[in-house]
Formats: C-alpha cells, structure tokens, sequence
C-alpha cells in the first residue's frame, strides 16, 4: 500500500473521530450560545478556553493516529516499530495538551489584565516544566534508544556509530538548555509572540524533521522512478544531499525564527519553501493523473492478450488494444511536459528570475523552430488527426502504401508496424495517406476447389455444407465465425477442370487458421465420399490414332504439343487452379 493510499486509508479509519469531534463542537458552542452568551464575560473566558483546550487536544491526537497509527501498522505512514510509534503518539499526545492548556491559561490570564511581562514568565513557568518533563524522558529512555539506533544499523556498525548511539543524550539535553536560555533572553523583547512560537517550532523541530524527511523522501523517490532512474547509487546520493538540505534549511529556519539574522537567510528559506510545496504539490498532481491513466490503460487491455499473442496468426499474432491504450499513453507525455514547463517557470519565478524574457526567447525559438521543422509539424498534427478520428490502434494491422504491419506503438511523430515478417517499420504520420485497416469488421475469405467434370456437384455442395455447420459447433473455431463456411456454386470451367468456389467470413487474424482446417476438413470428408480433386493434364488429338497405332515421331510430337499445352495454361493463370488456393483474402 502506498503512501497515499494509507493516508486515505487513516483518514477513513480516523473519520469517527472527526465527526464525533464536529459534533462535540458544534454541540458545545450551541450550549455556550444558549446558557452562558448573557451571563458574566469571566465565564465565557473560560469556557472558550476549556473548549479549545478539548478541541485542539483532539485534533493533536487525530493527527497523531494519522501519522503514526499506533493501533495498525498497515495505516502507518513513518517506518517505526509499534511499540515505537506508540510510545511518540503519547507524548505527542500528552505534550500537546499540556502546551494547550498551558498556552489557553496564559491567555486567560492576559485577558484578566496581567501585564506583558506577568504573561512571560508564565510561559517561562510552563516551557520550564515542559523541558524539564522532556530531559527527564531523555534520560530514562537513553539505554532504549540507543539500542534502536544500533538496531537499525548494520551487524557491525562504525566506532562513530557507536559513539553517537551511547552519547547521543548530550546533544538532547545540551540542545533543550539551549532552548531555555534562548526563551530567557526574549523575556524582555517586544515581540514576544514570536519567541513563544520560536520556541514551540525548536521543541518540536525532531517530529517536524521526522515528517519533512519523510516528505523529502518521498519526493526524491517519486521523481527518480518517474525519470526511470534505478541505479542505487544515484538513490543514495540524492537522499544524502535532500537530507542535508533539509537540515540546513531547518537550521536557518530556526535561526530567522530566533531573530539571528543571517545574510539572505530569509530569502533563502522562501525561495527552498516555496519550491518545496510546488514540487509536492505538482508531484502529487501528477501521481493523481498519472495513476488514473494507468488504470485506465489497465483496463483498456482485453482479457487474454497474452493468448491472443501466441495464437498462431500469419500476421504476427498480436492482441488488439483499446483505443484508451494507444491515445492516453501519448496524453500523459504531454501533460508532464506542460507540467514540468509550468513548474520549472513558477520556481524562477520565486526565486526572483524575471520569466517574462524568457517566455518571449521560447515563442521566437518556437515560431523558428514552427518554420525550420515543418515536416516535423506535418507528422504531428497527421498522427494528432489520425488518432482523433481513431483510424487505428495499437495491435491492428495495417496496410499503408508500400508498409503493413501491427501497430506496435505510436508516438508524437511516428507509427511502428511490425510486419508479420519481423521487421520494425518507423513510419511518420505524414507518409501514412490512405490507410486500410484489417482489424475492423470481419475477414471475407474465398478461395478455390477443382474437381473433373464428371463429379457431383450437389455432393459437393452437402459435403462442404455438412464441414461448416460442424467448424461452426467447433469450441475453438466456432467463436471466430462472423458467417460459416458454405459453398458457391461452379465459378468456372476450364483447362479440364471444374472449379468450385467456396467462402466464410471470421474474425481478422483467425482467418489464416480457420481456412487451414476448412482444407483439412473438406478434403478428408470428400475422402470419405470417394470424390477426389481434379489433376492438370492435356489431351492431344492425332489423326489415325484412333487404333493405338503410333510411331515414335508422332509420340514425341504429342508430348511436346501437352508441354507446351501446359505452360500456356499456367501461365495465363492469374492463381494455380489446384485446391487451396486464396483467391485474394487481403
């Protein structure tokens, strides 16, 4: 399951919640309206703030279940153990609503009329207790954590390694007295409002690095598959570098939060913040559309293909696509070129670069490129009408000009045909023209039987009738059938023969077999009736011949008047006149 689909997944499994939490709201705020609105404003206060403090405390959990789910592990979006995940939705949980409510008291006792400096050492009070809570945690979870961070490492990780993970309680406690001392050097600052949130952001900066890295990661791995990049060696390199970037811009995150001004930090972190959320906001439009498309495509594949493929089919057996499969493979090229141009402006455009020279530069070296490439232009808007009017798909065989074959593929400029042969013909649009299409409606086959004069034609009628109905019946024949195989009655009469035309109509590509085992099946049942097919021969008359008398002059003569005879006859045949013979099926 991915990462979207557990998130939709938690947000159902979470939706109680949410409703029960609406509900509760709405519920309360009517009583508040209903009971309390008139009465002393002291009671309205705190009320609100109960209120809040209940409603805030439960959109921390809700949004907590959603991250970490710690009653499943199928919904959890971070890669953390159970126990883990359960053990951060608490203090998550219990930190924020001590922070609530301590933040709700602060503001109670504001409006009551304490002064700036009563309300800062308030929250001086209360982020005191909470830091203190959280170094007090560190060191009761220091052996626990330090066996999770050798437990995610290899079997023999580094001497550093080892350092980190027995030390790495210093850094925790050094970096939460760091914090009280920051929050006490702002007691007196008159923008005190932004050191209280400087100070809420730093002391959760490791759950907003864990949920950003995660973020981050998920980006670089969707557009490195998305670019079809599968070396692990550029997915290692790109992880590093995305982490150190995001660590640094937390950095100087926290540093304009704090007022340290650091030259063009501010800049910096709108320009990275920006990107970020048109990167991740365009990635999961794309993710959107792309899924869609190859659901769609997935549909548009028939069932059985791969036994269409393998059929025995003189046109190279390939099964025949919907037109979805052919059309939305080139649509979603082009939307992520329109996508990544758009994108790419937006971020120069944050960054400061004026996009309107260069929108002008892309219009002169487009309108040059429009004159210099007309040919190009031609194979683009012909491919583009031959698809809107669905000449063909991807899988039907076609025959333009000169080129036949499948339709392998087909791309902004060119058409593929396999042909039955196995060459690869690149055709452009442009070069298509009239096109025929042999996969749309069924395949009419003719072709030819001989017999001598003497034979029973309606026998042969019955006998080729009698081999339809029962090809008809066939499991594996009868389903290709668009009309049965029947006889048409004497066609001609002529170098000593009679022929016989017989005709089907089936499905395109089954054709070839079916018209393989109507020559098998007719000629073994005209076996059984003792009919046999006529043979080619001559018949030379000689004058006083008539007794059997001949001499060898006269015997050489003949047989050189019936050779002849017969080369003349086959070559103003425009087909052999023997049985199996097409009489021009494509």
């Amino acid at each position: 399951m991915g990462g979207a689909d557990k998130l939709i997944a938690a947000l159902v499994a979470r939706l109680p919640d949410i409703v029960g939490l609406f509900v509760f709201c709405g519920a309360s705020y009517f009583s508040y309206f209903t009971f309390i609105w008139k009465k002393s404003p002291y009671l309205q206060l705190l009320f609100l703030s109960i209120l809040l403090t209940i409603a805030l405390t439960r959109v921390v959990a809700i949004i907590s279940h959603l991250l970490f789910s710690p009653a499943s592990d199928r919904f959890r979006l971070l890669a953390i153990s159970s126990r883990t995940a359960r053990i951060v939705h608490r203090f998550l949980v219990g930190t924020g609503m001590y922070i609530i409510a301590a933040l709700m008291f602060t503001v109670v006792a504001f409006r009551l009329g304490s002064t700036g400096t009563t309300v800062a050492l308030l929250f001086i009070f209360f982020a005191t207790i909470l830091l203190a809570g959280a170094a007090i945690l560190i060191l009761l979870c220091k052996k626990r954590i330090e066996a999770a961070i050798l437990r995610t490492l290899s079997e023999s990780p580094t001497w550093g390694r080892k350092r980190f993970a027995s030390l790495w309680h210093v850094p925790a406690l050094l970096y939460l007295a760091l914090l009280w001392i920051l929050l006490v050097n702002t007691i007196d600052s008159p923008d005190g409002t932004s050191s209280r949130a400087a100070f809420l952001v730093s002391f959760f900066v490791l759950p907003i690095w864990l949920i950003a890295d995660r973020f981050v990661q998920w980006i670089v791995s969707f557009s490195l598959t998305t670019l079809k990049i599968n070396d692990r060696k550029w997915h290692g390199r790109c992880d590093t570098f995305a982490r150190a970037g995001l660590v640094f811009a937390l950095m100087l995150w926290l540093a304009h939060l704090w007022g340290l001004h650091v030259p063009f930090v501010s800049q910096f972190t709108s320009v990275f913040f920006d990107a970020s959320v048109i990167l991740a906001l365009s990635l999961l439009l794309w993710q959107f559309i792309s899924s869609w498309i190859e659901r769609k495509i997935a549909e548009s594949i028939p069932e059985g293909s791969m036994e269409d493929v393998q059929k025995d089919d003189e046109w190279g057996g390939a099964a025949v696509f919907g037109r979805s499969y052919t059309l939305l493979p080139m649509v979603r090229k082009f939307i992520g070129s329109i996508l990544t141009v758009l994108v790419t402006m937006t971020i120069l455009s944050s960054m400061g670069v004026d996009i309107g020279p260069l929108l002008a530069g892309a219009g002169v070296i487009g309108l040059a490129i429009g004159f210099g490439a007309q040919k190009l232009v031609a194979d683009i808007f012909s491919g583009f009408f031959y698809l809107l009017d669905d000449a063909f798909r991807v899988g039907e065989y076609l025959e333009a000009g000169a080129v036949s074959g499948i339709v392998e593929n087909v791309t902004l400029r060119n058409v593929m045909l396999r042909h039955h042969r196995g060459m690869l013909q690149i055709v452009p649009h442009s070069e298509l023209g009239a096109i025929t299409n042999f996969m749309r409606g069924g395949i009419v086959v003719k072709f030819n039987l001989d017999f001598p004069y003497d034979a029973d034609i309606d026998e042969i009628r019955k006998v080729i009738k009698k081999v339809g109905l029962a090809m008809l019946a066939d499991e594996q024949l009868g389903k290709d059938f668009i009309k049965p195989l029947k006889s048409q009655g004497v066609r001609e009469i002529a170098n000593s023969v009679m022929t016989i035309r017989v005709k089907f109509t089936a499905q395109p590509g089954a054709h070839f077999v079916i018209r393989r085992e109507a020559f098998k099946r007719i000629t073994e049942a005209l076996s059984a009736k003792g009919i046999r097919y006529a043979h080619r021969r001559v018949i030379v008359d000689i004058p006083g011949g008539e007794d059997g008398r001949l001499t060898g002059r006269q015997l050489q003569a003949a047989g050189a008047a019936a050779l002849q005879g017969t080369e003349m006859s086959s070559a103003s045949d425009i087909a052999p006149a023997n049985a199996g013979v097409d009489d021009g099926v494509l």
